[in-house]
């Protein structure tokens, strides 16, 4: 038998089905947190009855409640995942997430809108679980980056449609008056549409996930196992089309046959469910068993058991990890920063001429525009996310993408206090560089990061837990933020805000001293410490999917 061609294909294949399946309920998400980014500023002046005095702030902080209720409860909900299953959460969180935006789109105070949006926050935790489905989806390494970058591609062409939404669907009275009359549902509610239609997305994703959605937590998949085997443990042999699929758990114990007793049978471990009871268990690893492997039992009365699915008792949380979420950190920061200084830049009214140096006020663009330029800069991040991308990390690596973009993410924001001196036909093409920048060096980072955190992670067991931790620590950054970079924008203007950006941006150039290249894993397999060094230095590997046990 090949030793590398007889690797399983359907264990190994792309999971292309479940991954469109978990697109889809990603996709819905994005469409209720993006729509908001386009309206929210001119929102906090109607709520307040047109006063915009700190409105940016305000502003800021409507976004950043999702983030910090998402924040407390991240590492909860990936706990209860790794207890409960992946997909029992995921649904629930889309069902919060569907509660919240219909909940704002009904606000007629600030302190609901507010309230709405920690509501959704808290109830979902999708963002560590999600990601956490697709690392358990993935059996083959080289399938890594393109199936990691599948949940950023969907967030930005959620986002497409979001932004895009928020800013035609929002005051449909005030735009569109001859269908939406001023004294109807929408005149009264100017920013219900949208969310109106959030909610039903979600919806629809809920539905499709009950249906379609399989679990991937290995604990549960051992569950199914034991549950399947305890069906069928009498005599295979035995059986034909009057045996009962189900038998009473109080039968009396039949006499089995030596050679096709359960307990003597060669036990073959499906790949596609692998098992937590060795934790060991790589996904990285050169090789893993096939039939070639199997050692069938030397006697008929020697007993082969599998034992039940135990607990990840080492570190979970080693150096590398901390240094990779940090990384994280720093990053979710200037990027939600730039997320929402950039409408409220486009939004706000100019404090100087036009044609001259304006280093306080803003553009003075319509909310039209700000969802013109928000869905042209999520088609380019799809662009971005779907072509250049994979090439780009098939070539350079998933460590040197990392370092790289990390090194060049500054960029994205250094000229753009200096936009208001640009002459008027230059204004749209500068917006969109920084917006391309900002997107290509965002989508390349964090799928990378993640992958690197799954070279971390000691056992597949607390994957989620992980995946919980960054996220948390991510939301966090995303809670201080927008409130932190509108401060700074009412305080010292626009270029105050922007350079604050590119200096936090600057501090992540300067961690990358902390975060190892290489991560050093400590595994106890019978008592024995062994150290293995796990290839993190994925530009080097040979792209092969394992085949057999060493």
């Amino acid at each position: 038998m090949p030793s590398d061609s007889s690797q399983d294909p359907v264990s190994y294949a792309f999971p292309t089905k479940q991954l469109t399946i978990l697109a889809i309920c990603r996709f819905s998400e994005p469409i209720a947190f993006n729509s908001i980014l386009a309206y929210t500023y001119v929102m906090v002046q109607d709520l307040h009855d047109g006063d915009d005095t700190d409105a940016s702030f305000y502003a800021g902080l409507l976004v950043s409640a999702y983030a910090v209720a998402e924040a407390m409860t991240a590492i909860g909900w990936g706990a209860l995942s790794d207890r409960y299953g992946r997909k029992p959460i995921v649904l629930f969180g889309l069902c919060g997430v569907a509660i919240s935006s219909l909940i704002f789109g009904l606000a007629k105070e600030y302190w609901v809108a507010l309230l709405a949006r920690f509501i959704g926050g808290a109830l979902n935790g999708n963002v560590a679980v999600m990601q956490t489905m697709v690392a358990e989806m993935v059996k083959c390494p080289e399938h890594e980056p393109t199936a990691y970058a599948s949940q950023p591609f969907v967030w930005t062409l959620g986002g497409i449609i979001g932004s895009a939404m928020g800013g035609f669907l929002a005051q449909p009275a005030r735009f569109y008056p001859s269908i939406f009359p001023a004294d109807g549902l929408f005149g009264r509610y100017p920013y219900l549409l949208p969310n109106l239609v959030s909610v039903v997305v979600i919806i629809l994703a809920i539905i499709q996930g009950i249906f379609f959605l399989e679990e991937t937590n290995p604990r549960s998949k051992t569950t199914e196992k034991t549950a399947h085997e305890d069906v069928f443990d009498e005599n295979d042999d035995a059986a034909d089309e009057r045996t009962p699929l189900h038998r009473p758990r109080n039968r009396e114990p039949s006499i089995r046959s030596p050679s096709c007793a359960s307990g003597d049978r060669p036990l073959f471990a499906e790949e596609s469910l692998p098992l937590p009871v060795e934790q060991t268990f790589d996904l990285r690893r050169s090789s893993f068993g096939t039939v070639r492997s199997i050692k069938p039992p030397t006697t008929t009365t020697t007993t082969t058991t599998i034992k039940p699915a135990e607990g990840f008792n080492g570190r979970t949380f080693n150096f590398t990890i901390i240094m990779v979420t940090i990384a994280l950190v720093l990053v979710s920061y200037h990027q939600m920063a730039f997320n929402t200084l950039l409408p409220t830049h486009l939004l706000d009214k100019p404090a100087s001429p036009p044609g001259s140096l304006d280093l306080i006020g803003g553009l003075g663009y319509t909310v039209h525009d700000v969802g013109i330029y928000l869905s042209i800069n999520g088609l380019l991040g799809l662009f971005i996310q779907g072509v250049v991308f994979p090439i780009f990390v098939d070539r350079v690596g998933v460590w040197k993408s990392f370092l790289l973009n990390i090194v060049l993410y500054p960029l994205a924001y250094v000229f753009m206090p200096f936009l208001s001196a640009v002459p008027s036909p230059l204004v749209s093409p500068s917006i969109y560089l920084s917006m391309i920048l900002q997107s290509f060096f965002g989508i390349v980072v964090i799928p990378c990061a993640l992958i690197l955190l799954k070279d971390a992670t000691p056992s597949p067991l607390v994957l989620g837990k992980v995946n919980g931790l960054a996220m948390s620590a991510c939301c966090l950054a995303r809670t201080v933020s927008p409130p932190l970079v509108g401060i700074i924008y009412s305080a010292g203007g626009s270029a105050a805000a922007w350079l604050s950006c590119a200096g936090v941006a600057v501090i992540g150039i300067v961690q990358l001293f902390w975060v190892p290249r290489k991560h050093v894993r400590n595994e106890v397999r019978g008592g024995d410490v062994q150290g293995k060094r796990k290839t993190d230095e994925r530009d080097q590997e040979a792209g092969m999917c394992p085949a057999v046990m060493q």
